[in-house]
């Protein structure tokens, strides 16, 4: 997996860090605008961000380095000039990133380091942990040895700063790159620091770091913590925006593990997706790498055929001309498992010809090539031959201390022995085998050895006695089939005419069944007609009902107009102006009631509205008076949506009549549910007020005693205070509806 990682470091670790992305016309109009204006923080500023920006185009033409040498020398000046000592840092690392950029590595890294001097001196925490992240940066692209302590150095003054998420970043560059150095326990310390940064943070992204501890408790063998932490990076992933080569690695991963846990279907399907994503990036080597671990979950799955059309598709996309010991090493053992041993022979030869120069060849190599000559030499029969290649991977294991090679290298020895006829060799082989794994997986198969041995000695009498026994057994067997046929034969026929009995049985119940249930579902369906006819009919009924009483009203409304055309006397016609209001309240609930639906309740916010309103234009106020709505919404029954509509009628029309008789003012409305089923219904105005010495008690007007009593209907209470102003509040409990 080593190699995998190389390639990620290159993905992770830019040479340049991060600023604003902003198309190319919209920052050469920045640009321009910082021409001209007051030098100050926010231009100096301005111009380090178009400096980031130039910085990090995919290409850069000259006119763009030209472009940003002036706009970062202009930021230093105005920073110098102003004593920004944190703009002056930042630009200094910036004059380093455009002397790298400028492909003057030597200069680039001077001048960080003279950025870094600067920072340290005025203790500026965060501009030098930017330095030091960018020289890691620049390290791990170039194998600097010192890449891990710039990393760490940034992380610890990022701390300091108080800059907790690229603290966090820095922990994850860190477990990558410790991953990379095959020490697991490391690299695990970074990344879970890094996981819980970001969890505090509650940032989602966690995707690398996942992997991350995935693969390094891979390599220590927790296997239920890597699958686990693979699981949670496959999820994470459809959440974050992942590179493909990413992608690439994780589908790789959780191929390894699960077919280090024998699950090879799960392995096989997450190393074809692997695959297919290394294609897409022309990832040629982990096409290579994941090809053959897909091959080999096959090849131990026992789907050697598929296993070979895996190989042949890896082969055509990737190959070398020398010595492709993957490839060769298992397309001979997939050969010989088909029985294809001239096929099987090339790869041999070829095998051979590489064992003899292993010049820069990993002991993980030697090992595939030596298992794959035995293998071939074992199953052609010529297992004398084999000896030699145990003996030298037995040497490999025992220098690496690989136990697991070591026993399986017994129970290979135990196969060559069995082929050669050393029966007594082969069991002590079989024996150092079981003792190897008891020592890695803490099994005791004492009793497996004792079983072992004594089937090795009672084998050739164990076949003397099936050779004279066999022939009578065949009789026997072929006697006692006949038997066992003949009944079969008369059960299933015994069977089969009592399910017959009892599926007719069974379809006549059905079939009476079936009558009595349709003719009970005819008989609710009519009902169930009829009672739709009688509550549309009912519904009809209610709004024509709710029809006509608003066209009284409003035929009485028309009326009292007519009236008052006779009328001189002014106390008249305000009563009939007062009567007409007070209809026109009732006469908007009947018309919401039958255009609309819902025939037993109205929506007093909408109701609210609609009145204030119509009373706005009744009056001619010259727009002196401005009103206030503060409504929720609420539906209440008609029994107590008509005492409230006349309450707000008396209640808005006494503040526009006496309120305000020289000013403009306001009159504010508030309907609310103080609690479940409680709401408060509140006018107030903000005019003269009631006279001093006011008592309500002692107040004889239609119009108080008409709320007072509306009150009482709403199961409410009615209260009156005067200050600045009049304010009318009724508390009452909704009702449930009558319909």
């Amino acid at each position: 997996m080593v190699y995998r990682i190389v390639l990620i470091l290159a993905l992770l670790f830019p040479i340049k860090s991060i600023g604003q992305q902003t198309d190319d016309e919209k920052m050469h109009a920045l640009v321009e605008k910082l021409q001209h204006g007051e030098n100050n923080q926010e231009k100096a500023e301005k111009l380090l961000e178009a400096v980031h920006y130039y910085l990090e185009k995919e290409k850069h033409s000259k006119e763009d380095m030209d472009r940003v040498v002036v706009l970062n020398r202009k930021a230093m000046q105005i920073s110098r000039k102003l004593d920004l000592k944190n703009n002056i840092a930042h630009s200094m690392l910036l004059d380093a990133e455009i002397a790298i950029t400028n492909g003057d590595t030597t200069t680039g890294n001077r001048l960080k380091h003279k950025a870094l001097t600067y920072a340290k001196k005025y203790n500026l925490n965060k501009e030098a942990a930017n330095i030091y992240a960018s020289l890691g940066y620049f390290a791990s692209n170039n194998g600097d040895p010192d890449t891990i302590k710039y990393f760490i150095n940034a992380a610890s003054l990022y701390k300091q700063a108080g800059e907790v998420d690229k603290e966090a970043l820095m922990y994850s560059k860190l477990s990558i790159m410790f991953n990379s150095m095959d020490k697991p326990a490391t690299s695990i310390k970074y990344a879970l620091q890094a996981v819980e940064i970001k969890k505090k943070l509650e940032d989602q992204n966690l995707f690398q770091e996942y992997t991350i501890l995935a693969m390094d408790y891979r390599v220590q063998g927790d296997y239920e913590l890597a699958l686990s932490y693979a699981l949670k990076a496959e999820k994470t992933m459809d959440s974050v925006r992942v590179g493909g080569l990413w992608v690439s690695l994780l589908y790789d991963l959780l191929g390894t593990i699960y077919s280090e846990l024998n699950f090879f279907d799960k392995s096989v399907e997450y190393y074809k997706k692997a695959i297919a994503v290394s294609k897409e990036n022309n990832d040629t080597e982990g096409v290579t790498a994941i090809t053959i671990n897909t091959a080999r979950s096959l090849y131990h799955r026992g789907k050697i055929t598929e296993a070979l059309e895996v190989l042949d598709s890896g082969f055509q996309f990737y190959h070398s001309d020398g010595c492709d010991v993957e490839y060769q090493s298992l397309y001979m053992l997939i050969h010989c498992k088909l029985k294809q041993y001239r096929k099987a022979g090339r790869y041999y030869e070829q095998l051979l010809q590489c064992s003899s120069n292993l010049d820069g060849r990993t002991h993980i190599e030697q090992e595939k090539i030596y298992y794959a000559i035995i293998s071939y030499l074992t199953q052609t029969g010529q297992a004398d031959k084999t000896y030699p290649y145990i003996g030298k991977l037995k040497e490999l294991a025992k220098v690496h201390n690989d136990l697991y090679n070591l026993s399986q290298l017994e129970h290979t020895q135990f196969q060559s022995d069995s082929a050669t006829g050393n029966y007594l060799g082969a069991i002590q082989h079989l024996k150092n085998y079981k003792t190897f794994n008891d020592s890695l997986f803490n099994i005791n198969s004492s009793k497996q050895f004792s079983d072992l041995q004594l089937q090795y000695e009672t084998e050739k009498k164990d076949k003397n006695i099936k050779l004279l026994t066999q022939q009578s057994e065949l009789q026997q067997t072929k006697l006692e089939k006949e038997i066992v046929i003949r009944y079969i034969f008369i059960g299933s026929l015994v069977i089969s005419f009592i399910i017959l009995a009892l599926v007719y049985s069974r379809y006549c119940i059905k079939r009476k069944t079936n009558a009595v249930l349709e003719a009970k579902q005819e008989e609710i369906n009519r009902k169930n007609k009829k009672l739709q006819n009688l509550v549309e009919e009912k519904e009809w009924l209610l709004k024509e009902i709710h029809h006509r009483v608003k066209n009284n009203l409003q035929i009485v409304i028309s009326l009292l107009n007519t009236q008052s055309a006779y009328l001189d006397n002014e106390d008249a016609l305000q009563a009939i102006q007062n009567s007409q209001h007070r209809m026109h309240a009732m006469s908007l609930i009947h018309q919401k009631l039958y255009q609309t639906d819902n025939l037993a309740s109205i929506n007093i916010s909408w109701y609210i509205q609609e009145l204030t309103n119509y009373l706005k234009d009744s009056f001619d106020n010259d727009n002196k008076i401005r009103f206030e709505l503060h409504t929720q919404s609420a539906e209440l029954d008609v029994a107590q949506a008509v005492p409230l509509g006349l309450i707000l009628n008396e209640a808005i029309s006494n503040a526009i009549k006496y309120a305000f008789p020289n000013q403009k003012g306001i009159i504010t409305i508030t309907f609310k549910e103080t609690q479940e089923n409680t709401f408060l219904l509140q006018i107030t105005d903000n005019g003269v007020g009631l006279p001093e010495g006011f008592e309500l008690t002692e107040l004889d007007s239609l119009g108080m005693n008409l709320m007072r009593g509306l009150a009482e209907q709403l199961d409410g209470a009615f209260d009156i205070t005067t200050g600045n102003g009049v304010t009318i509040t009724i508390p009452f409990t909704k009702r449930g509806t009558d319909i």
